[in-house]
């Protein structure tokens, strides 16, 4: 007769199983013998289990020298068995057994009992099979028997009945071993493998890797069932002396019931989200900026396109002219209107002025006012009241060329446009607003010498907002080439959290 040997290697799906809660399961003395006892099987249904002798052999006392069949949650041999060697594959929270230990009146050539269960109370169905049956993705196991290499053999046989009473066949069945268990995990030496030749599953002489040869005990061995529906199974465990060792044998061996669930793949890692920006465009409105209006609204989709590439970020830009607008620009509304109409803004809370304020200046003031070029004060107002996203990086880029606090006065920046500098700096971090600048170009004054003084004085000031706040700041000589190069710094600098790559 040819005999089959079926294992299975670690190379199988990857499963996670769900074993039989046994926490609440004890032996309740010698009335137990050949009574169904229940056990829920972790699916919601239960699992039967009857211990018995079979035909020849008398019931025994566990407690002379053993243990009585006992609940063990995250058996020790089990749990430092399982998800190793040909389990690898197969993960679990939780390995609980069933483990009993033989008596000592265990002393002749063939000491036996057996072990049955019923499966007509298992929630099958969960695990993808039938309910009242056990199949493909159930599993029963054991650990501990005698290896049969030293002092003792175990030989457990299994045969069961399917769901029309019929007999069981074993020749779908697999095996799978666990890894080599510490000596005070629950077992003696619990090193070598199993085998499962025909329906019988017994050690072999083969450690599994890392154990002890020779050892006395077996690893967990788990032996996965087929889709033929098994209403009961009956494990008939024979223990035998080895070489002459007529001494009581103790067989203190576990028993498991799993059900298996194919692992979900791994959702891959999405993607992380590009942090959110919000950028307001905020430009002086006198006709001395119209070509930088008409040039920002020209290349802005190119350098929005560019710095996608470049520095990531869900970006949101809005324009806004002081005072004013430009025609056929991208900037078609005023700071004013646009915090005043949708960011809901009182009118009063606004520090910017309009044309009516000139009333309030002195007749030198009131000369080159304009509120057109009140930077500053647009900062302040954008910074303290714009409707920036939730968790947004907020930045503005102010493009002007006058100085800060409504346009210069005929001798140049003075302490006023330098406040206006303070104000708007404080306010940018209170609130956390980076602040670009763009100083565009301007004549301030015939005379060279006076021209460059001021000039350079304004370029300061501009420079010093703009590095205070963490942004960057700008010249008309940055933007020789066109503005696409400076839009694209201006957005990967609002951006402090993207990685700017070339």
């Amino acid at each position: 007769m040819t005999q089959s040997i079926t294992t299975q290697s670690s190379s199988a799906e990857e499963l996670d199983l769900v074993f039989w809660d046994t926490s609440a399961y004890k032996w309740a003395g010698s009335g137990d013998w050949n009574q169904w006892r229940y056990i829920p099987d972790g699916l919601g249904g239960e699992i039967g289990i009857r211990f018995g002798v079979s035909s020849g052999f008398g019931t025994f006392d566990w407690n002379k020298g053993g243990v009585p069949p006992f609940g063990s949650v995250n058996d020790g041999t089990g749990a430092a068995s399982f998800g190793k060697n040909e389990q690898a594959s197969l993960s679990a929270t939780s390995v609980n057994a069933v483990r009993m230990q033989a008596n000592r009146e265990f002393t002749h050539a063939q000491n036996n009992f057996t072990v049955e269960l019923d499966f007509s109370r298992y929630k099958g169905s969960k695990v993808g099979g039938k309910d009242g049956v056990a199949g493909a993705n159930t599993f029963i196991g054991l650990s501990d028997i005698y290896a049969g290499l030293k002092y003792a053999k175990t030989t457990v046989t299994i045969t069961g009945t399917l769901a029309d009473g019929s007999a069981a066949s074993p020749a779908g069945w697999k095996l799978v071993n666990g890894g080599a268990a510490p000596h005070i995990a629950g077992g003696n030496e619990p090193s070598a493998q199993l085998s499962l030749v025909n329906g019988v599953l017994q050690g072999t002489s083969t450690p599994a890797p890392g154990g002890v040869a020779n050892s006395i005990d077996t690893v967990l061995g788990l032996v996965r069932l087929d889709a033929a529906g098994y209403r009961t199974l009956h494990l008939r465990h024979d223990i035998f002396p080895v070489a002459g060792n007529w001494g009581p044998r103790i067989d203190n061996s576990g028993l498991y019931v799993a059900s298996a669930f194919p692992r979900k793949p791994a959702k891959p890692a999405e993607p992380p989200k590009p942090p959110p920006v919000d950028l307001v465009v905020v430009i002086d409105t006198s006709v001395s900026m119209k070509d930088e209006a008409d040039a920002l609204s020209q290349t802005i989709e190119k350098a929005i396109a560019a710095a996608k590439t470049k520095c990531p970020s869900d970006l949101r830009v809005t324009y806004l002219g002081i005072e004013g607008t430009f025609k056929k620009t991208r900037f078609d509304n005023t700071v004013r209107n646009y915090l005043t109409e949708t960011a809901k803004v009182d009118a009063s809370l606004l520090k910017g002025r309009t044309s009516a304020d000139a009333d309030k200046l002195t007749d030198a003031q009131k000369k080159v006012f304009d509120p057109r070029e009140d930077g500053g004060r647009a900062i302040e107002d954008v910074a303290t009241h714009f409707d920036w996203r939730p968790g947004a990086a907020r930045s503005i880029f102010f493009l002007g060329d006058e100085a800060l606090e409504g346009g210069i006065s005929v001798t140049g920046q003075d302490q006023e446009d330098i406040d206006a500098a303070n104000r708007a700096i404080e306010v940018a971090k209170r609130t956390g607003t980076r602040v670009h600048t763009y100083l565009g170009t301007s004549k301030f004054s015939s005379d060279a010498k006076k021209h460059d003084r001021i000039y350079k004085e304004i370029e300061g000031e501009f420079a010093r907002v703009a590095r205070e706040t963490g942004g960057k700041p700008f010249t008309s000589k940055d933007s020789l080439n066109g503005f696409q190069a400076v839009l694209e710094e201006v957005i990967c600098g609002s951006n402090p959290s993207a990685t700017t790559t070339a």
